[in-house]
């Protein structure tokens, strides 16, 4: 992966945040945000915040950027917790937080760091798949 900017080289967690995003992409994860707050918190150095359709979207998503950050950066989670709706991975350096979209609205956690610069996610190359509605909720747009 290419770094897009120095500021890549004075915090690793940004890079760490970067790789963690494409994984979380090629599993269709959606609305990457990566939040910088280096020095602006204590427990960590940058903050990752995907979308997801789904449970089990959820978990995909989670289990691929451990893997890719394990495989590329040999890094490894501290703490995990969550299933369901929401997923966190705390790798110390950056925290990544796995919602699906209607939980990640009612947290609204973007909002807590409003203050703190926000690195550009590049999409991932290639086409990308566009995100169509599930069959149960194709479904249940046809019985209303």
């Amino acid at each position: 992966m290419s770094k897009p900017s120095e500021q890549l080289d004075e915090n690793p967690a940004v890079t760490y945040a970067l790789c963690a995003a494409e994984a979380a992409q090629a599993k269709k994860g959606f609305a990457v945000t990566i939040v910088d707050v280096d020095g602006r918190c204590s427990y960590a150095d940058a903050i990752m915040i995907v979308s997801t359709n789904n449970e089990r979207q959820t978990s995909a998503v989670s289990q691929a950027i451990e893997s890719s950050l394990a495989e590329q950066h040999q890094l490894k989670p501290i703490h995990r917790e969550g299933k369901g709706a929401w997923n966190l991975v705390d790798y110390g350096v950056l925290l990544v937080h796995v919602f699906q979209e209607d939980t990640r609205s009612y947290y609204d956690i973007d909002q807590l760091w409003s203050d703190a610069p926000r690195i550009p996610v590049p999409a991932l190359a290639g086409p990308v798949a566009e995100v169509t509605p599930t069959s149960l909720a194709r479904r249940k747009s046809l019985t209303q």
